[in-house]
């Protein structure tokens, strides 16, 4: 039985991988005005490519890098605010699932056996599932109070 502490701590979860979108999108808000600083990024993951796929993958971000910068930084800050205050949440995680992936495959960090210890994106990757599948914005969210207001009977 899942009990209300279960669904606290997942909107504790659900709130801190938020934060972690949110803030990350404020450090990148100068990519709306250039995008020199993906294109930094890019330029260094292309000059060691863990396989070919990745190759092409930032090969095609690159010609495409003022697009991208703007998606990254609306992205994180749009999906890290609707996990905050837990509306869409199965959707906001799925998409912030998504484009964390993508980072990480760009980079390559994914394909190194170091990806599985310490301090990387691993973690994000195990939590965005957890929130889509666990119902994350049920508790201290927008869902939660739309899902039980439309629960109650109509007023007679």
């Amino acid at each position: 039985m899942v009990t209300r502490g279960f669904f606290a701590v997942l909107a504790l979860l659900r709130i801190a991988a938020g934060l972690s979108l949110f803030l990350s999108g404020l450090q990148k808000l100068s990519w709306f005005g250039s995008s020199a600083g993906l294109d930094q990024k890019l330029a260094d993951w292309a000059q060691h490519p863990a396989n070919g796929m990745v190759a092409k993958y930032v090969s095609f971000a690159a010609a495409h890098h003022g697009l991208f910068a703007r998606l990254v930084v609306l992205g994180e800050l749009g999906l890290g605010a609707l996990l905050i205050i837990g509306f869409l949440t199965p959707l906001a995680a799925l998409l912030a699932f998504l484009m964390v992936l993508q980072f990480q495959l760009a980079g390559g960090q994914i394909f190194a056996m170091s990806y599985l210890r310490g301090q990387s994106g691993f973690a994000y990757l195990l939590i965005y599932p957890v929130l889509f599948f666990g119902r994350a914005g049920t508790a201290f969210g927008f869902d939660g109070m739309l899902a039980r207001r439309g629960a109650r009977p109509p007023a007679a």
